[in-house]
């Protein structure tokens, strides 16, 4: 009988609560307040995250420079998640031959090489950058 007598007053007070509009004044402003502190602290912790490149988004050789390839020095990227350096959560897919550094970009004939780089972090999962390597038949890039 005294579970029931206890149960008896929990319903009425969970009762009063749902009615009383002090209580659901007090619930809202306690969901606004943790929705701001929540907003700010995702703010503050993703200000500087970024994903970017570095050097030039597009290289141009000649064909025949370098006797029939050349070494393009990788310059890097920049990927910085949750205020901390992500660098390393990178994929970088290439048709290019990678060598210490860089990568062999055949001159022996014009075509259209490129370097696409894929954060598998989970912040920038969606997103890559794309670095352009363009062998012309003339300097320049005039064809």
């Amino acid at each position: 009988m005294a579970k029931t007598v206890k149960s008896t007053v929990k319903r009425q007070i969970r009762r009063t609560a749902k009615r009383n509009p002090v209580a659901v004044i007090v619930l809202i402003l306690a969901l606004a307040i943790g929705l701001a502190v929540g907003y700010l602290a995702c703010t503050a912790l993703t200000k500087n995250d970024g994903f970017s490149l570095k050097g030039e988004k597009s290289v141009n050789f000649t064909v025949g420079e370098g006797g029939g390839s050349v070494t393009f020095a990788e310059p890097g990227w920049t990927l910085t998640a949750l205020g901390r350096d992500a660098a390393g959560k990178v994929e970088v897919e290439t048709p290019l031959q990678k060598t210490d550094g860089g990568y062999t970009v055949p001159t022996d004939q014009s075509g259209v090489y490129r370097i696409v780089y894929r954060p598998t972090h989970f912040l920038f999962s969606k997103y890559s950058l794309v670095r352009t390597i363009t062998v012309n038949d003339t300097e320049g890039g005039d064809e």
